[in-house]
């Protein structure tokens, strides 16, 4: 019964807080009564089991939005091999704890997840998207780390801080919750300290978004495509009043067909001009004989666009209709190009960043309702881990502008009609110059390396002390 309650209260926790859970102060919390469990007495397979259904029911939160959308495979997939590892981490920490004790089986699990939480991001599906790490992303101080170790940061922190209070209240001791708390507070302070710099100025931006207004997605109609493209227009005209000097529309727009692809454009054109603004739409098109899911970043004062192709698809609802496209843009006023699950990908955006050193972000999405926030906050550590800020315009989820620090300068949900932002987004130098963009992800390596390593001494000190036990056996 015991380990029915503890699995159900870490499930909890995590329902609410990772995936489409908004939680953020729940993440620190769920580990704590599996990993309590873990620490005692209960059977191993028990624990193995309770740690990985409670991972398990904690992502069915993801159902509430992909649920009938994506393949159930990779649904099964999704839930079931994090929940895998997390029990896996839960299991190492009990192994060391019994061995090397409380602080070391800290820094086991601490480890092990996050050595894990590594190994997923390889996925060529989803990358980081299923990160522990990203539902702090409601609590931009506690997330500066990321700038220096990347996402992974967040998770080890996570593991070590809930781990430590289950030990001491597994225990009695006060060593372990003492350390975590520290550590909790040395990385409040370090984020407070990091966003204290003042802005060296701002790039006022726009967000055009409807869910209404949109072409044909699947098939060239030039009637559908021109309606979409035309009621844009007119939301953007009145921005000419506004100052802005960044719009950004949301991805997918309509199908453009090559024979009309330039007058489609040149109307578009006429609106940067108009505005005075970069003006950043997303639409699909055919490029070298493929299908591409492309933005077009029109400059004032230039006929042709920039054309960045989407680098990373949806599974199965993209992947199977568009082809990837080729390396990162940017254009010469320090705008980067980058169109929605791209920012699912730390080691490609954080390449990204490090080749083009953006100014901003322009980043048109296309969500899938429920997943706003879920999704929008993964692309806002990507912001924190390279320093750049964001301006994202998402259909069927939210449009939303951060500064390099993760914080919102603005959100707003879409509501069917057009929905326009405005917001003045901080900047402060341009991104690609944090600790992390030089060093990669070398803490998640080095946290496979600990992990491993305290099992391998957690192993060789179990194994000397049995010819002790047994010289001292009645036995012999």
């Amino acid at each position: 019964m015991t380990s029915i309650v503890c699995a159900l209260l870490t499930a909890a926790g995590f329902y609410f807080s990772l995936g489409l859970g908004e939680q953020w102060w729940l993440a620190w919390l769920a580990p704590i009564p599996v990993l309590w469990l873990a620490f005692g007495k209960t059977n191993v397979w028990r624990v193995f089991f309770a740690s990985w259904a409670a991972m398990a029911l904690g992502a069915t939160s993801v159902l509430r939005a992909y649920g009938g959308l994506l393949p159930g495979i990779v649904l099964i997939l999704y839930i079931s091999i994090p929940s895998l590892l997390f029990a896996v981490s839960v299991v190492g920490a009990r192994y060391v704890q019994r061995t090397l004790g409380s602080v070391a089986a800290m820094f086991m699990f601490a480890a092990l997840w996050t050595a894990f939480d590594f190994l997923v991001s390889f996925g060529t599906s989803n990358g980081s998207v299923g990160t522990p790490a990203a539902a702090e992303v409601g609590m931009p101080i506690l997330i500066q780390t990321a700038s220096l170790v990347g996402f992974l940061g967040i998770t080890f922190l996570l593991g070590f801080v809930s781990a430590g209070i289950a030990a001491s209240l597994r225990t009695g001791a006060s060593l372990p919750v003492g350390i975590a708390i520290a550590t909790l507070v040395a990385n409040a302070a370090y984020g407070y300290w990091r966003m204290s710099e003042p802005p060296s100025g701002f790039l006022r931006v726009a967000l055009v978004e409807s869910d209404d207004a949109v072409g044909k997605t699947n098939q060239e109609d030039r009637a559908a495509s021109f309606k979409a493209s035309e009621a844009y227009i007119a939301a953007m005209e009145p921005l000419r009043d506004a100052r802005v000097q960044l719009i950004v529309l949301p991805e997918n727009i309509s199908q453009v067909a090559p024979e009309w692809r330039a007058e489609a454009q040149a109307a578009l054109a006429v609106v940067a001009d108009r505005t005075q603004a970069t003006v950043v739409a997303g639409f699909n098109t055919k490029v070298d004989g493929a299908r591409r899911n492309v933005s077009w970043a029109f400059s004032p004062g230039v006929a042709q666009p920039t054309t960045y192709e989407k680098r990373r698809l949806v599974p199965v609802r993209e992947s199977a209709v568009f082809t990837p496209g080729p390396g990162p843009k940017s254009l010469p006023n320090g705008v980067g190009l980058e169109i929605c699950k791209d920012m699912d990908f730390q080691a490609m955006l954080r390449s990204d960043s490090v080749l083009t050193r953006p100014v901003v972000l322009a980043v048109p999405a296309w969500d899938f309702d429920k997943d706003d926030w879920s999704h929008a906050r993964v692309a806002v550590l990507r912001s924190v881990e390279n320093g750049v800020p964001m301006a994202r315009s998402a259909r069927n989820g939210l449009l939303t502008l951060n500064d390099r620090y993760g914080r919102l300068v603005a959100r707003t949900k879409t509501l069917g009609g057009f929905t326009v932002l405005i917001g003045d987004l901080p900047l402060q130098g341009r991104g690609g110059d944090t600790v992390y963009d030089r060093i990669g992800d070398v803490f998640g390596w080095l946290c496979g390396a600990a992990g491993l390593g305290l099992v391998s001494w957690s192993f060789f000190l179990t194994r000397q002390s049995l010819p002790a036990s047994a010289e001292g056996s009645p036995l012999q």
